[in-house]
């Protein structure tokens, strides 16, 4: 069923949409007679959206509306937008600021802050790994908008998954363990490019470009606080204050619950399809299955999220500062807890 306006009583639990700002012990603004309908895609994450007007120009109501939705559902699909490059920034800039330019990836001749992804031929497609965009980066982009320009007769669909459902689903002793922890994140897989260009020298230099950063194994949404898992197989490399063999069985079993699919929505791309999704607290995985057929994809990654709180971020939503430190063991010696699948009986 669709929903339209209603609150939720609880951060991402209720089907309806919220048209404005999450509620921080106020009321929600006004927002006239536009109204965004979503209807929900799954349980855990993901809805489809119409957008309520003509995109002629993103308004700041409309776009009250756009973040409303993406906080409560995570993955917003608009089937039918099919955005000009001017629009997406123009939509990009009305959520926030623009200006992450990715170290691998070229851009539209149109726009500087439009990424066109080309995949074709023996080309092998570097995102078909579960990840959250350039967590390598200290203040990864809050969010990504990406529309399907050329897509395969068959396969290419793009799956998400909600690390709030990943986060719930885990032994409630495991989540307080998990909560001192801090893993490094780096450029992971991006690696090979630099190597073929410039050998060894090549990736130091990428690794120096691209960046690295520590974050809290568990971050919370800064928006709606609510706490989700906050590794991936992509780019998370060692947990802090574990040794080589703790930290690689902690996060192997990480990466095998995140790849379950009760925390997934699947969607299966068409040309002009536009997708949105909030990059805290959800990663994607495009599959590779279409080669040697043409994919062409344009995004626009938004860095900062306007509606935010000045200064907060997954990092300080947690109340934690940011910096290493070694934290107590979770699991030494003992066997891994079992999770609990997100919304079924154990």
């Amino acid at each position: 069923m669709g929903s339209r306006g209603r609150a939720p009583a609880h951060p991402g639990t209720g089907s309806g949409l919220r048209t404005g700002r999450w509620p921080r012990g106020g009321r929600r603004p006004l927002l006239g007679v536009m109204e965004l309908t979503c209807h929900r895609l799954t349980p855990a994450i993901g809805a489809t959206a119409t957008l309520p007007c003509e995109h002629a120009g993103f308004c700041d109501e409309v776009a009250e509306m756009i973040h409303a939705a993406l906080v409560e559902h995570s993955v917003l699909v608009f089937p039918d937008a099919d955005l000009t490059t001017s629009a997406m920034v123009q939509l990009g800039r009305a959520l926030g600021t623009l200006g992450i330019r990715h170290h691998s990836y070229a851009t539209h001749p149109d726009s500087e802050d439009v990424v066109v992804l080309t995949w074709e031929g023996d080309q092998k497609p570097d995102a078909a790994e579960w990840h959250s965009d350039m967590t390598y980066r200290r203040d990864p982009p809050f969010a990504s908008i990406l529309k399907a320009v050329e897509v395969p007769p068959v396969g290419g669909d793009t799956l998400w998954a909600s690390m709030f459902a990943v986060h719930d689903a885990l032994d409630p002793g495991l989540r307080q363990d998990l909560a001192q922890l801090e893993a490094v994140h780096d450029m992971g897989a991006f690696r090979t490019g630099a190597y073929r260009d410039r050998g060894d020298e090549g990736i130091t230099a990428a690794l120096v470009e691209a960046g690295t950063a520590v974050h809290p194994v568990i971050a919370h949404h800064p928006v709606t606080g609510r706490p989700y898992v906050n590794v991936s197989e992509s780019f998370t490399r060692f947990v802090i204050g574990l040794s080589a063999p703790e930290s690689a069985r902690l996060l192997t079993y990480l990466f095998d619950l995140i790849n379950r699919p009760d925390f997934h929505v699947r969607i299966r791309w068409q040309t002009g399809m536009v997708v949105i999704w909030d990059n805290r607290g959800t990663q994607h995985y495009a599959v590779a299955d279409y080669l040697p057929h043409r994919r062409v994809m344009h995004r626009v990654a938004v860095v900062t999220d306007r509606r935010t709180p000045s200064g907060a971020s997954p990092n300080a939503a947690s109340g934690r500062a940011a910096s290493p430190r070694v934290p107590r063991t979770p699991g030494v010696g003992v066997a891994v807890p079992r999770a609990h699948s997100a919304g079924s009986s154990p």
